[in-house]
């Protein structure tokens, strides 16, 4: 997942279901990014590892933007994924870490890679993520902290 948020500059549904349009994981004024969509699965993609669905959105304009991404590879508890997305955060300063504690649970952390500032949110267990990030740049920041705490607190 790390490696997904620097393909994209900086990345709760169910791993293979999609993020229905419309819905508050697709703020008003935000328009689909599939160029972010395609380079997260490339960035994202390896041995073992399946892609399962990815989408991308934003406000260009205003430089918020929000990923998510559902993977599956192996069969890694949500204490053994917790430490591999953040093990794979290099250059992101993942803070504000909230982990895992049973075989499946949530991974929250806050992350900064200049000039970008976001959170990840993510669903963990049985060798799954399904991940959404939600970060912007200095353009609007106070307008896309808003935006993105709608994102995270829809997803799970």
């Amino acid at each position: 997942m790390a490696v997904a948020l620097i393909a994209c500059s900086a990345a709760g549904a169910e791993p293979g279901a999609p993020v229905p349009r419309g819905s508050t994981l697709h703020p008003d004024g935000w328009k689909q990014l599939p160029a972010i969509a395609t380079a997260v699965a490339s960035a994202a993609a390896g041995d073992g590892i399946v892609i399962d669905a990815v989408d991308a959105w934003g406000e260009p304009g205003a430089g918020c933007y929000g990923v998510w991404l559902a993977l599956h590879g192996g069969a890694a508890d949500a204490a053994t994924l917790a430490d591999q997305v953040l093990g794979g955060a290099t250059g992101l300063a993942p803070g504000d870490i909230v982990k895992p504690d049973g075989p499946d649970g949530v991974l929250a952390f806050a992350f900064a890679r200049p000039p970008y500032r976001g959170r990840v949110r993510a669903q963990l267990g049985n060798g799954r993520i399904a991940a959404t990030a939600c970060f912007g740049n200095q353009r609007e920041p106070t307008a896309c902290h808003a935006a993105c705490a709608q994102v995270l607190q829809e997803v799970p």
